[in-house]
């Protein structure tokens, strides 16, 4: 079955990679073709940028966290699109750690059978670039590096030159990006600022027409055209349980949520019903879900809507489910504290203070398992996940954690999970592909099963 995809990847992280694969993806759907895009690894923020520009929502597809998912939603989610554009994670070969593949793009386009479309940076270096490509190019020779394309030129004789170093590797260039700090995309922390946030429709625009003037684009959706043939998967059986609603903390405040999961829990009966803890009263629903995001931000606004807090917790006292990740598991804290504006009153839900810090606290993969029955799992139940978070519980009377993480990187160590009564809130972010077990349970939980 023919599915046209491409990669674009990095020879590591910080070579514009993300702001040239939006680029090509508005450059694809201004062709009035419909572009499916998907991001390596565990990200949240570029997703949101691929979404705003191609008007699908793209979906993360992590080898590590989710290996036996990744095919499933990269089928499910191919389906009627002209081109599929993967951006890459990291550097291509950059994964778990120094020795496995497991987690990197590279381990990616093998699993997915596509190719790949190197991003080099180019300034300060001519015939050294050629290397760089040869080197990427033959490192594993399972990966089906197809082109390159020269970010930072300094000019068309620039270009020649690193073009005329790949003569002969087996590669094609795509072009040359020159070197222009204003279509660069705002960061924050290690990622790029929420979509959500800011109006980069110009922005998004400039970078478009950059993608255009510089890079070959029928060379491109050719390599593109002319992957292999998919070999269709065999999609897991999700028994359909229920109906039942299930709440979505989604605003500026909490925005960090893989479309997979709700779609997961849609198929086992949910009905998702979106709701903002800055601006709304809490909905009826049989059960509710807080996700990450930067409710740092957001802390006066928060701890003013005392209607939803109060909703929250007596809910929560009545027995009905409440989930909570990273950002989420902040709001479920006592009090949240930053240098710049104080202490502010969250929704107590947990007996627990959290301080927001300069330093990132932990991030990376983490393997979990329960040692206390919850709101997703029994008690032994396992899965995978990851954490990236610049805060840190500074005291708590909390003693029961639903899980052990395989690393340090928890609430308290490997301890992560506060749980009581309906309540679970984590550092840990979940994926339900890593084992739809743990969506399951939170359905079941939902309906009182």
């Amino acid at each position: 079955m023919k599915v046209p995809r491409i990669m674009i990847s990095g020879e590591r992280s910080g070579v514009g990679k993300s702001t040239i694969t939006i680029g090509i993806l508005a450059a694809l759907a201004a062709r009035g073709l419909e572009v499916q895009p998907f991001k390596a690894g565990p990200d949240f923020l570029d997703p949101m940028h691929h979404n705003e520009v191609s008007k699908r929502i793209s979906r993360n597809l992590d080898t590590w966290m989710f290996p036996e998912w990744v095919p499933v939603s990269f089928q499910r989610n191919s389906v009627g699109a002209d081109v599929n554009v993967v951006e890459g994670v990291m550097g291509l070969y950059d994964g778990l750690d120094g020795r496995s593949e497991e987690g990197s793009s590279s381990h990616l386009s093998k699993q997915l059978g596509c190719p790949v479309i190197l991003v080099v940076d180019a300034s300060s270096s001519s015939r050294s670039v050629g290397a760089v490509a040869k080197g990427f190019k033959t490192f594993d020779p399972d990966v089906d590096v197809r082109g390159v394309i020269f970010n930072n030129v300094s000019g068309e004789k620039h270009l020649e030159m690193v073009e005329q170093s790949i003569e002969g590797l087996g590669l094609v260039s795509i072009g040359g990006m020159p070197r222009n700090r204003n279509i660069e995309l705002e960061s924050r922390h290690l990622g790029l600022v929420p979509a959500t946030e800011q109006d980069n429709r110009a922005r998004y625009d400039e970078i478009r027409e950059m993608v255009e003037d510089n890079l070959h684009m029928d060379a491109l959706i050719e390599i593109a055209r002319n992957a292999p043939d998919w070999r269709r998967v065999e999609e897991p059986s999700i028994e359909k349980i229920d109906k039942f609603r299930l709440g979505v903390a989604r605003d500026e405040a909490f925005n960090f949520y893989y479309e997979d999961n709700f779609d997961i829990l849609k198929e086992m009966g949910g009905e998702i019903v979106n709701f903002s803890p800055v601006h709304d009263d809490l909905p009826d629903a049989d059960g509710y879900y807080f996700g990450g995001g930067y409710p740092e931000l957001h802390l006066a606004e928060l701890a003013a809507n005392e209607s939803l807090k109060d909703g929250l917790r007596k809910s929560v006292n009545d027995g009905i489910p409440a989930y909570a990740e990273c950002g989420g598991l902040m709001y479920f804290c006592k009090e949240v504290r930053t240098k710049e504006d104080g202490s502010h009153h969250m929704t107590g839900i947990f007996d627990a203070k959290v301080e927001m810090t300069p330093k990132l606290q932990a991030v990376g993969y983490v393997e979990a398992e329960c040692k206390q029955d919850c709101i997703l799992s029994a008690k032994g139940g396992r899965t995978r996940g990851h954490v990236f978070h610049f805060s840190q519980v500074t005291s708590t009377s909390e003693k029961v954690y639903a899980y052990e993480l395989s690393r340090n990187k928890g609430i308290d160590g490997q301890k992560d999970g506060f749980t009581r009564n309906s309540a679970l809130a984590s550092y840990m972010h979940l994926h339900f592909g890593s084992n739809i077990d743990f969506a399951e349970g939170l359905a079941r939980s939902c309906l009182r099963d």
